[in-house]
């Protein structure tokens, strides 16, 4: 953040992330998030404080070593920032997307929350 660049090497805790910034910002709330990352060849964890003035831009890994990282509770992180986003939203019981799932349907009811 404010210009740093981390390198999240599972795509799900990156599409989350950006899921329930988008949702904080839409409701004028700030979080703090604590993510699993691959930093200098070894897995650590960053702590991203997300809401209306959040700038997250994704782009594709081009640290082929990073993704050799094995990240830590990458599970628990999701299904902690998921309850925490179906609060945010009102939801209960939306699924993770899993690995070889289509992300995109992370993404299908962004347009049922615009206010």
């Amino acid at each position: 953040m404010a210009g740093a660049d981390i390198a999240v090497t599972d795509a799900r805790v990156a599409d989350l992330v950006l899921e329930y910034a988008m949702h904080l910002g839409r409701a004028g709330m700030t979080d703090t998030v604590v993510i699993p990352v691959a930093r200098n060849g070894r897995a650590e964890e960053a702590s991203l404080l997300i809401g209306p003035a959040s700038q997250i831009a994704l782009t594709d890994n081009d640290d082929p070593a990073a993704e050799l990282i094995e990240l830590p509770d990458v599970d628990e992180v999701l299904a902690e920032m998921q309850q925490r986003l179906d609060s945010l939203v009102g939801r209960r019981g939306h699924a993770i997307v899993e690995d070889g799932g289509d992300a995109g349907t992370t993404f299908a009811d962004f347009d049922t929350f615009s206010g």
